[in-house]
């Protein structure tokens, strides 16, 4: 059970997404998204309601069913997140799981069914019951690494943009008390009060300018040549905030796919957290098309490769070698250097794990253990290649 399980949870949330099903299981998932979006929109139309009603509710039957499913299967694997640390039982894991809010947007998605369904929500909200299904369009976030990155930055930086945003709120009080004590005067109607005087205020902050309402004194004129200014560098900070909250999301999510892909790897299966935490950081994820030749015979050896999913082939001569999920090469290379005997073609989509020279031989001096496993098949390997060459 724990296997299966582990196999629903790399393919629902892990990186069994880079096989073939997994691709499928996604591929599915979109699409029905994008077709409930699009049967919300249409049900909006004159008569289109009265015309396919039936088709519309056999189609709301079968996508709640499936996101039902879903929802349960995502909820039963949380039990192998890793995110959770092996501290924490499974059933902690599938609590913390519930409150996420991609787990929350799951749950949006079909509970306005089932509570329509129950008779808890009125025969005649069902218009806004339809409208409320539109939210399914969030469950798109969930296959987006850039929308997944952009909602842990707002997670992560919420003082500090809390802290702008008060920030604003000042600037926009001041400014408006400011242009309302020069303004008003010459212009009660436009500045009749601080509150009126807020549009123009937030207006020019954010250097939009509609223009309805501008200063005509002397005064009002340098107020709003300073409130523009204070706005840009508001705006600059955050904008700089955010960028730099990025790209440090965008590392952590690069080294989260390093961990998830070395723990998978089972030259690494029996080593702790700390130490695949450790390897995590010296490789570096790589995906290589069909085909795709990784190795050069008689290049120069700079790395070495771990495979996650997908085959390879070594053209060794006479009779090529195929390798493939838990295996590595590039390791002769590396010990015996200073060129590659033999050339490693892709026969598939496939993701590696590099490794190069430099971390390569710090990963062999700090890990024993691994040292043994690769310079044994290494050698079995140069005996081999040495045994065919005798043959031929």
């Amino acid at each position: 059970m724990s296997h299966l399980r582990k196999q629903v949870f790399s393919v629902l949330e892990g990186w069994g997404r880079a096989d073939g099903f997994g691709r499928a299981v996604d591929g599915a998932l979109i699409a029905l998204i994008v077709l409930n979006v699009l049967a919300v929109t249409l049900e909006t139309l004159s008569g289109w309601r009265e015309a396919y009603g039936l088709l519309f509710d056999g189609f709301e039957i079968f996508s709640v069913a499936v996101f039902t499913i879903e929802y349960a299967a995502r909820i039963w694997a949380a039990a192998e997140d890793p995110d959770h640390g092996p501290a924490q039982g499974a059933w902690r894991r599938r609590l913390r799981y519930l409150v996420r809010p991609i787990a929350l947007i799951d749950l949006a998605a079909i509970l306005p069914f089932y509570l329509a369904l129950a008779g808890w929500i009125p025969p005649t909200d069902a218009r806004a019951l339809r409208a409320v299904r539109m939210l399914r369009v969030l469950k798109l976030t969930r296959y987006s690494a850039a929308m997944q990155s952009i909602a842990a930055v707002f997670h992560n930086e919420r003082r500090t943009m809390l802290a702008g945003l008060i920030i604003v709120v000042i600037a926009l009080h001041l400014s408006a008390t400011a242009i309302y004590l020069v303004e008003h005067p010459v212009q009660p109607d436009k500045f009749g009060s601080i509150p009126d005087s807020m549009w123009w205020a937030l207006a020019t902050l954010t250097t939009v300018g509609y223009g309805d309402v501008v200063p005509v004194t002397a005064w009002g004129r340098v107020i709003g040549a300073a409130v523009m200014l204070i706005g840009i560098g508001i705006f600059v900070l955050w904008t700089g905030l955010f960028a730099s909250s990025f790209v440090e999301e965008l590392r952590r999510r690069d080294f989260k796919v390093s961990w998830q892909m070395v723990s998978q790897a089972p030259a690494f299966a029996k080593l702790d957290a700390v130490h695949i935490g450790e390897i995590a950081r010296l490789l570096q994820p790589l995906v290589v098309p069909a085909r795709h030749m990784i190795v050069r015979a008689g290049e120069r050896a700079e790395n070495m490769y771990f495979i996650v999913s997908g085959e390879v082939e070594v053209e060794l001569h006479p009779k090529p070698t195929r390798l493939g999920p838990g295996d590595f090469f590039g390791e002769v290379g590396l010990l015996n250097g200073p060129t590659r005997d033999a050339t490693v073609v892709a026969l598939e989509e496939t993701r590696l794990l590099v490794l190069d020279h430099d971390s390569f031989h710090r990963l062999m001096a700090h890990h024993p253990a691994l040292n043994r496993i690769i310079t044994e098949t290494a050698k079995q390997r140069r005996e081999w290649t040495g045994l065919l060459n005798a043959l031929e």
